[in-house]
């Protein structure tokens, strides 16, 4: 974490020092910074159990999964940036079938964690991403079964 930190401050240094370099220009290099800092809180395709395809970002795409006896977290989309257009959403759909403990949790920075869906069946709701972070966390408890993520 500090040398994430050390590095936010030399490209802001550098951004703000170098010879004809705008405010805005420093804070695009600040903002472009942070946006490839928070792709880190995604998990990889390596480590997910299921198979990801991303759709016009790290924020949307559908993901499929199947589960055996899994109990732990994995956060297939999502993302930080600073800046966001006003009323940006997204359209959530998540099918979970099986046992154990599953949901699904919008993490959307300052705010509290959001459960969009909890227990076995299709849900569907709409998340207003915020500027600062937003991540979309699927949490099991000993569960075994499938679980369809399509978010757009």
């Amino acid at each position: 974490m500090r040398v994430t930190l050390i590095s936010f401050v030399l490209l802001l240094l550098a951004g703000t020092l170098l010879p004809g370099c705008s405010k805005d220009q420093a804070l695009d290099v600040y903002g472009a910074a942070v946006a490839a800092v928070g792709n880190i809180g995604l998990d990889s395709d390596f480590t997910l159990k299921g198979e990801r395809a991303f759709g016009a970002d790290k924020y949307t795409g559908t993901y499929t999964a199947a589960y055996e006896d899994f109990t732990g977290e994995e956060c297939p989309f999502g993302g930080t940036m600073l800046e966001r257009r006003e009323n940006e959403h997204v359209a959530v759909t998540v099918t979970i079938e099986g046992e154990g403990g599953a949901k699904l949790v919008w993490n959307c920075g300052a705010e509290d964690p959001v459960t969009l869906a909890d227990g076995e069946g299709t849900f569907t709701e709409t998340a207003y991403l915020a500027p600062g972070s937003n991540y979309f966390d699927l949490q099991f408890d000993h569960f075994t079964g499938s679980v369809d993520l399509t978010i757009e």
